[in-house]
């Protein structure tokens, strides 16, 4: 099939964590919740139900992206529009919908287009003929990129850096991230917008079939209509919903019932930029995956930052990522069980595993007694203090090579396998106190000193 360039945009839909709806003062918090029960006159679009102002939490969550991602603030008072259409998931026949209240900044390679905030409609299921309202109202954020994304591999990316930037600041509502809306074009021809996508995955498997799809179309000398399509996450197809709107089908008009936001008057605090912390650990020597892992996880991310002070980077990372997390995994716990109280009692623990003077085993028994609350300084102090020295590793290895001949002819013959049952049982009569790695060491240094001996 015919190679065609492409051009991908994004329209991504950010939930923002908010205590009430974006014009009323329901609840936004929706888990569970009974259809339709969290409704008000203004949510539920009745007539004559007048709206507030709209939520600063969402505005202020708005700003601190912009802010991250070096967008333009706007310097004049921002306006509410009424966005027309008709859907029955829309009682008012209007969403509003703020015109950009920042504008320009990038993200890699990814140029912005604008952000602005809005209201989500209900939802409709079109097979049933039911609407539930609950939705309604609840804020969101719009982020347009331009068309700058050339394949789905760099939609996947341009979007994880996202959704860490997101986490990181703590800003998106948990289980409901972003909403995403795929523009794709081949050749410079006609848009084709993939609507309501709800995972990364989604949007790049989208892509993917609007390009073989679209490309199909081509090379019958067909025309790629402009239209607005839906992606099934099941088949990983699109099909068509509707052709397209044009900005004029919208009729937008300024909201009458609300005054524009002067968002200079917000108080935000600034924000550390995560995208330099990820730079900073990956040039100290962190794998990127571990910083990634850290820098979605405000709590571990803390957590590796406070005790780096006291072990280095490299080990706090990898302390942090595998084996607390691995913990926090185990006992299905969330990493905001991670306080300053954990971190005060894991850096005795965290400071002698990293300089050698605790077996693996014996730092993960450790750390799992921590985690049933238990007071481990007396035995940390007894584990530690009585850790092997690089004799009493030697004296021992030498008494296993001895106790077992036929696993040392098998190493000399080639099988490289017997040595982990030889530092295996080397570490049994240490009784934990010293690491496979310095076992390893040693047993490999008299394996040497015996192959020699018998040339």
């Amino acid at each position: 099939m015919e190679e065609h360039s492409m051009m991908v945009g994004l329209e991504i839909h950010i939930y923002p964590f908010t205590r009430r709806k974006m014009y009323c003062y329901c609840s936004a918090e929706l888990q569970d919740a009974t259809p339709n029960s969290i409704l008000c006159p203004i949510c539920a679009g009745q007539p004559g139900a007048k709206p507030l102002a709209p939520n600063e939490e969402c505005i202020r969550a708005g700003i601190r992206i912009a802010r991250i991602l070096g967008m333009h603030l706007a310097e004049k008072p921002v306006t509410t529009m009424r966005k027309h259409y008709f859907y029955p998931d829309l009682p008012s026949n209007y969403q509003r919908t703020s015109e950009p209240f920042a504008t320009g900044g990038a993200l890699g390679t990814v140029r912005f287009g604008e952000i602005h905030w809005e209201e989500d409609p209900g939802q409709y299921n079109a097979a049933k003929g039911l609407v539930d309202l609950n939705r309604s109202g609840i804020p969101l954020l719009e982020l347009v990129t331009m068309p700058d994304i050339r394949s789905s591999k760099e939609a996947r990316a341009f979007l994880q850096d996202l959704l860490m930037l997101l986490s990181f600041l703590g800003i998106s509502r948990e289980g409901a991230p972003i909403k995403v809306d795929t523009n794709i074009s081949l050749d410079g021809g006609e848009r084709v917008e993939v609507k309501n996508i709800n995972s990364v995955t989604g949007v790049s498997e989208a892509i993917e079939y609007e390009y073989s799809r679209q490309s199909e179309l081509l090379s019958r000398g067909e025309r790629v209509r402009r239209e607005t399509r839906h992606f099934d996450e099941v088949t990983g197809e699109t099909y068509s919903l509707r052709y397209k709107e044009t900005l004029e089908d919208y009729r937008y008009m300024e909201d009458p019932d609300i005054a524009p936001v002067d968002i200079s008057l917000i108080s935000v605090p600034e924000d550390r930029n995560p995208f330099l912390h990820l730079r900073e650990a990956v040039s100290s020597g962190v794998p990127e995956d571990e910083a990634r892992t850290m820098l979605i996880d405000p709590p571990l991310f803390s957590l590796y930052e406070y005790l780096s002070q006291y072990t280095g980077k490299q080990f706090a990372s990898r302390f942090v990522t595998r084996d607390v997390k691995g913990e926090l995994n185990y006992r299905k716990l969330s990493s905001s069980w991670l306080n300053a109280s954990f971190a005060e009692k894991v850096k005795p623990l965290a400071v002698e595993y990293a300089a050698g003077r605790l077996s693996n085993q014996n730092a993960l028994l450790l750390l799992r007694s921590l985690f049933n609350g238990k007071d481990i300084s007396h035995e940390l102090k007894a584990l530690a203090g009585n850790y092997a020295g690089i004799n009493e590793i030697r004296e021992t290895a030498s008494r296993v090579l001895n106790a077992n001949p036929g696993a040392v002819s098998r190493y000399l013959k080639g099988n490289k396998e017997v040595i982990n049952f030889l530092v295996g049982s080397c570490m049994k009569e240490l009784k934990g106190k010293a690491k496979a790695q310095d076992i390893l060491a040693v047993m490999e240094e008299l394996l040497s000193s015996v192959r020699a001996s018998e040339r």
